[in-house]
């Protein structure tokens, strides 16, 4: 009997090769999706999926086009419609979903004991805390997304297959590719436009995670998830530059008196972390052949330059400083940054200046519930509005 899923973020680049992979699947039978708004990009996928049923869609005036296009759906739509999906569904949770708006519906999976298959960032880094306490009474397991991620959790179940004590894990790295403006130099940052931004040299992603490619804001926030997914010290968590995203994470081991590294060599495509995902953590890691070897030495390795991609350090102190309700602000603060720059209303450095703003003068009190969490984010998001515009004015 295949397992129901359910795919959340279904029009995103991560959602749309999730359901890829699911319509050549022996496993799942996808049950339901939700989107914000494009209907057009979820339309080809309904002719492979006989079992697909509910349908939720943020947009309501997008929902209701979309249920007189298809009367036989159950439509579910508003804010809340993707948690509204999982509460109906009851099914395995792919969260691709982007922003603060992913952490509810992973919460709500969680409590509701479902497995979840997370591929949301701020899921972990705007709810550790939250998260860590769910789990605590809940039967559900997560299980990551992120090539990274992916990549550290196959390694280091192959070190505690040989035997490595975890107090034997001297760092774990993830890997970044620098973005795309990782050539050029800093005094050409004033001028560059979105265009420039947006054309990644190893992936194609959406548009909010390839500017947080450029600044590095995401491989600060992978850092912190991956101390939270895996239990280990932030300040043992540590980021390198690979130029060609082959090798997406590192472990550095003590074995006796010698040193050691291991890694993990994958193609540059999404599709095999989501695979990883969808076997729920049986994948391995990859086996070098010869060739691969022969590769590997020929991959560029570099020290992430802290004054070119300042954002990235500020982003791990905005956590430390901070905690999970400062990151609201803070992804809210960046969110609002590269909309208003990638609209032309900023300049790409303006991205900085608004989250060394947010770090420099937040001022919060409260402590982060399932229950405030809605009225938090709206007022992030009135806070990160503001901040811009202050910055765009300056």
């Amino acid at each position: 009997m295949r397992e129901k899923i359910i795919v959340l973020g279904a029009t995103g680049s991560i959602g749309r090769q999730c359901l890829d992979i699911l319509k050549y699947s022996f496993d799942y039978e996808l049950v339901g999706v939700s989107f914000n708004s494009q209907i057009d990009l979820i339309e080809p996928y309904l002719f492979y999926f006989d079992s697909l049923k509910y349908i939720a869609i943020t947009d309501a005036k997008k929902a209701k086009i979309f249920q007189e296009r298809h009367p036989s759906y159950v439509v579910l739509s508003g804010v809340d419609a993707s948690v509204k999906l999982v509460k109906k569904c009851q099914a395995t949770v792919f969260n691709s979903l982007m922003g603060n708006v992913g952490l509810e519906p992973t919460l709500t999976a969680i409590q509701n004991d479902l497995d979840v298959l997370l591929s949301n960032k701020e899921s972990l880094v705007i709810g550790s805390s939250l998260i860590k306490s769910a789990l605590k009474t809940s039967k559900s397991h997560l299980y990551p997304v992120d090539s990274e991620h992916v990549a550290l959790a196959k390694l280091l179940k192959t070190l505690q297959e040989q035997g490595v004590n975890t107090e034997d894990i001297l760092s774990l790295y993830v890997t970044a590719s620098g973005g795309s403006l990782r050539d050029r130099q800093y005094s050409d940052l004033v001028k560059v436009s979105p265009q420039e931004v947006l054309h990644h040299p190893t992936w194609q992603m959406g548009n909010k995670i390839t500017v947080d490619s450029a600044t590095l804001v995401n491989k600060g926030f992978e850092v912190i998830e991956a101390s939270v997914l895996f239990d280990f010290p932030l300040d043992k968590i540590k980021a390198c530059i690979c130029k060609e995203s082959l090798v997406h994470a590192l472990i550095e081991y003590k074995d006796k008196d010698e040193i050691k590294y291991i890694y993990e060599y994958s193609p540059c495509d999404m599709k095999v972390s989501i695979a990883y995902a969808l076997s729920k953590g049986k994948m391995k890691t990859h086996k070098l052949s010869e060739e691969d070897e022969i590769a590997v030495k020929k991959l560029h390795f570099e020290e992430i330059d802290k004054a070119f991609y300042p954002a990235f350090e500020l982003t791990i102190k905005m956590f430390k400083k901070y905690s999970n309700i400062g990151m609201i602000y803070y992804n809210a603060v960046d969110t609002a940054a590269i909309e208003a720059f990638l609209k032309n209303k900023i300049g790409y450095l303006d991205i900085y200046k608004s989250l060394k703003y947010t770090y420099d003068h937040l001022q919060i009190s409260t402590e982060v519930s399932i229950e405030s969490l809605s009225s938090l984010i709206k007022t992030a998001e009135a806070y990160a509005d503001d901040v811009v515009k202050q910055i765009g004015e300056k």
